[in-house]
């Protein structure tokens, strides 16, 4: 991979980072504890207990992405940053601009267990 793409992917890698970093603050009053005191009725404190799973779910998953953008951005300057680890061949640009952290061609990631 040329030097001009790793710094592309740079950008793109921070970029997104700085978007999760946004998402993770939206969604922290989301995931507050609901009170058991709260006069809200007994369905919708159901409700609001539903979308708080459903917050919290989105935020692991943030959380998940951001560590594996983070570790994508630390092997950058890696020999084989870009290279599927299952089959070593080169992960096209295209689809590293999309998912940067992905480690897995289209192909071996469809068979990835």
């Amino acid at each position: 991979m040329t030097e001009e793409r790793k710094t592309e992917l740079g950008l793109i890698i921070r970029a997104e980072i700085e978007k999760i970093i946004s998402k993770l603050e939206d969604l922290k009053s989301f995931t507050e504890p609901v009170a058991p005191d709260n006069a809200i009725g007994r369905i919708s404190r159901m409700d609001a207990i539903n979308n708080k799973t459903i917050f919290d779910a989105s935020q692991r998953n943030l959380k998940t992405r951001m560590v594996q953008l983070d570790q994508s951005l630390k092997r950058l300057n890696d020999d084989d940053f870009g290279i599927c680890i299952q089959c070593r061949q080169s992960i096209p640009f295209e689809r590293m601009k999309i998912r940067p952290e992905i480690r897995f061609c289209a192909k071996c990631f469809k068979n990835h267990p």
